[in-house]
């Protein structure tokens, strides 16, 4: 009999670990290396579990390659001149527009904020922002203190004026809080100096110049994107935004996001740009003194040398811009796909492999993220169905529970089995709870179990069932144990 127990309790373990082997050793349909783009994108499509995706790559100022694969949410297929939205282009986009009017002396990045918006203040103000802090997301605001999304906004003004409410953390300048409400007073700080909507000035300022005519707010009809169910893609509404252009909500091509990185890459060879040449430059580095953000970018060093970056995530699509300006290559990656572990890892994978196959001819596969992905789904499966049949099993247990403590004529194994069933259910309440507010602090950004249940539905779902299924089994369990004639038996025996 403890045999069997011994093996009921090590077979999910079993299916786990016969999973990861199968997975594991299972034959793989990617190369060893890979040596041209093209073949690179489409195999990785599909081993990183990614529905729909489009790509640039560009060197010394040139378009070396753009494409696209697979679907979006609609079922439409993607090409390089298929609009879908890009948050990592957004807020670059609207630093390459302030750096425009700034060289055109339409507005001054140190001035601060209140001189293009007298009603613009804080609660209980630490010092008065600059554009330059706005733009570098060192306003000492932080999503902790208010609404950064507030999705009920109707215009951009109003979008602007929620930053009002905000408590600054620190002092403007100091530290950096990556919040998207900076970038919306910017937009609104362009629109009080160049006197027109935020629209035409990324069009006159920025599109034009750069031959991008297929990016802007959003396209008729809006692209839609999915969300990944492990891996799955469960088609989302198309985004709508009333205020975001200048923050997240912005539709571009490949072939458009080519010519963007060709100009940072190459601005000598573009006769009239946004910016000069050598502003240019000054676009990719830290905007704050010790800082790690410019103009819409994050900026770090390796052994590669200079990396600036852009990623973002919103309502079904994920994007990411990478550039080396040392070696002057840039890769953008827009997948009409949302979830964080496709742009926390397959994006900078994939953008990491293109770069050593444009730089050095060839690049190795890199982690195939949806192997990932199907064991995550039967871990899921094993542990939410494991927590049922314990459910299912409550009264076995509590037999067993009795039958200890009438051989050993205590309740001591009673009550402890009782704590155990309090302290599980404390503890998945806790999880259920408190879980978003830590992933919030941990990621300075607002988040709720909606939020995650959109960006990673599969991941969600099951730490919301196993908490569920837990917090019932021990509930169960507690029934039974506090069941009238049970301490009876006990405490007779």
């Amino acid at each position: 009999m403890p045999a069997m127990k011994v093996l009921k309790r090590l077979f999910p373990f079993a299916v786990i670990a016969a999973a990861a082997l199968l997975l594991l050793y299972s034959p793989d349909i990617a190369p060893p290396r890979y040596t041209d783009l093209a073949t690179f994108f489409r195999t990785e499509m599909k081993r990183q579990g990614i529905s729909g995706l489009s790509v640039a790559a560009v060197a010394d100022g040139s378009v070396l390659y753009v494409d696209g694969f697979g679907k979006d949410g609609s079922g439409a297929a993607i090409g390089p001149e298929t609009p879908v939205y890009a948050a990592a282009a957004a807020m670059p986009l609207a630093a390459l527009a302030a750096a425009s009017l700034e060289s055109d002396k339409k507005i001054s990045l140190d001035s601060t904020v209140r001189y293009y918006l007298p009603w613009f203040g804080f609660t209980r103000p630490k010092g008065d922002p600059t554009l330059r802090d706005l733009v570098a997301h060192a306003s000492g605001a932080s999503a902790s203190t208010f609404d950064d999304e507030h999705p009920a906004a109707p215009d951009l003004d109003t979008a602007g004026r929620s930053m009002l409410k905000a408590v600054p953390q620190n002092a403007p300048g100091e530290l950096f809080h990556f919040i998207e409400t900076d970038y919306q007073v910017l937009a609104l700080a362009m629109e009080k100096a160049a006197g027109m909507p935020y629209a035409a000035i990324l069009k006159y300022r920025v599109l034009a110049p750069l031959g991008m005519r297929s990016t802007g707010e959003g396209t008729e009809p809006l692209p839609r994107g999915s969300a990944s169910f492990f891996s799955l893609p469960l088609p989302r509404a198309a985004p709508r935004s009333a205020f975001g252009a200048s923050s997240s909500h912005i539709a571009t091509t490949a072939s458009d996001l080519g010519q963007y990185m060709a100009f940072l890459m190459g601005p000598e060879k573009f006769g009239r740009g946004p910016v000069s040449a050598r502003a240019a430059a000054n676009l990719l580095v830290p905007l704050e003194h010790g800082g790690t953000y410019g103009y819409g970018f994050y900026i770090s060093s390796s052994k590669d040398g200079r990396l600036a970056y852009s990623d973002g995530s919103i309502d079904g699509f994920s994007s990411r811009i990478d550039l080396w300006p040392d070696e002057r290559t840039g890769i953008a990656l827009m997948s009409a796909q949302d979830s964080f572990l496709l742009s926390d890892i397959s994006l900078p994978a994939l953008a990491q492999g293109a770069r050593r196959i444009v730089l050095e001819g060839s690049a190795p596969r890199p982690f195939p993220l949806g192997r990932l992905y199907i064991l995550l789904a039967v871990m899921a499966i094993v542990h939410v169905s494991a927590l049922a049949f314990q459910t299912g099993g409550a009264l076995r247990w509590t037999k067993e529970v009795k039958d200890r403590a009438e051989a050993k004529g205590s309740s001591g194994p009673v009550l402890l089995a009782a704590a155990r069933c309090w302290i599980g259910m404390a503890v998945r309440a806790a999880i259920v709870l408190a879980f978003p507010a830590s992933l919030a602090l941990a990621l300075d950004r607002a988040m709720s179990w909606k939020t995650l249940l959109e960006i990673e539905p599969g991941l969600a779902a099951w730490c919301i069932l196993a908490c569920m299924f837990g917090f019932m089994r021990n509930v169960t369990r507690l029934a039974w144990l506090r069941s009238p004639g049970f301490f009876r038996r006990t405490r007779a025996a």
